[in-house]
């Protein structure tokens, strides 16, 4: 790797870093400035403009407002909590204008019986994401340890999860046993682990999940239903599965369902993350990815 794309680099590689800081570091204050120094850092190197640094700002200061200062009951928190995951999937979907995230592999075909693979660092999703794990104090307020019994309901669920879903996409043609370990495997794991999953989970598990939860217990609802509502607002809502067709959409939403009692059981983000990570890197190791070949023609 040479220093031009080192330094490309940086600011997502200071992103990630930040990211595993927040399970470490405690302090709310700290990382709110560390946020702010974040978004300097990329409005300098070009990852966003002003616009996007307006834009994100604008976010943070919502989701301060929902949490910080306004009641989090009644229909008019439930509405600004609407409005935030909305702009949260819209960071997600890259549907608001001024980043510019970095095309990290381009095109690339990983194995002779895969079809060509894109793959960003998505900077507006990661720090949508950041600002609503820190302003939500959903990673302040996760109690239990993640000990012994805890890593192993993650490893049951990633077993169960690969059991059900790589037969049914081996049947239909999905993906071809193929295993590899490609050039790019390093920063796929970077951006899967710190980039995908952490974003994709403290919106789905950590934000939609914990509210459809909340009202449940009001109701007396069993855990499944939010846990099946949540996977499948998580098959649907974001582009890239869209882009995968119904095939993918479905395979989504039955991970979901795993990523989300993995949240349930351990009332840690972490646990879903690396449910939805060993998930990933099984189908990126050991099958053809994103997809076979035979399907991208």
């Amino acid at each position: 790797m040479n220093i031009q794309s080192v330094s490309a680099l940086f600011p997502y590689l200071t992103l990630g870093f930040l990211i595993t800081g927040m399970f470490i570091f405690r302090s709310q204050r700290l990382l709110k400035s560390l946020i702010a120094a974040q978004l300097v850092l990329a409005l300098a190197w070009g990852v966003i403009n002003w616009m996007g640094l307006l834009a994100i700002g604008i976010f943070w200061g919502i989701c301060e407002l929902h949490w910080c200062y306004f009641s989090s009951k009644g229909w008019l928190a439930s509405l600004r909590l609407i409005i935030i995951v909305a702009i949260a999937l819209g960071f997600a979907n890259h549907l608001i204008p001024g980043f510019y995230n970095l095309r990290a592999i381009n095109n690339v075909y990983l194995s002779l019986s895969s079809a060509p693979f894109t793959m960003y660092l998505n900077f507006d999703k990661t720090a949508a994401a950041l600002i609503l794990a820190v302003t939500s104090s959903l990673i302040f307020n996760q109690t239990l340890p993640l000990g012994k019994g805890a890593f192993l309901r993650i490893f049951l669920l990633s077993g169960l999860c690969i059991s059900v879903l790589i037969p049914i996409a081996l049947y239909t043609g999905y993906v071809h046993y193929d295993f590899k370990i490609p050039d790019s495997t390093g920063l796929w794991i970077f951006n899967n682990m710190l980039f995908v999953c952490f974003a994709e989970e403290v919106i789905f598990r950590g934000i939609i999940q914990n509210y459809l939860m909340q009202i449940s217990k009001g109701r007396k609802i069993p855990a499944f239903i939010p846990i099946t509502v949540t996977s499948l607002l998580f098959g649907v809502l974001l582009v890239g599965h869209l882009k995968g067709g119904i095939t993918f959409i479905a395979f989504a939403t039955i991970a979901g369902m795993f990523y989300g009692y993995a949240y349930h059981l351990t009332n840690r983000l972490e646990a879903a993350m690396l449910v939805h990570f060993i998930v990933n890197l099984c189908h990126f190791l050991f099958f053809s990815y994103p997809m076979a070949a035979i399907l991208n023609k």
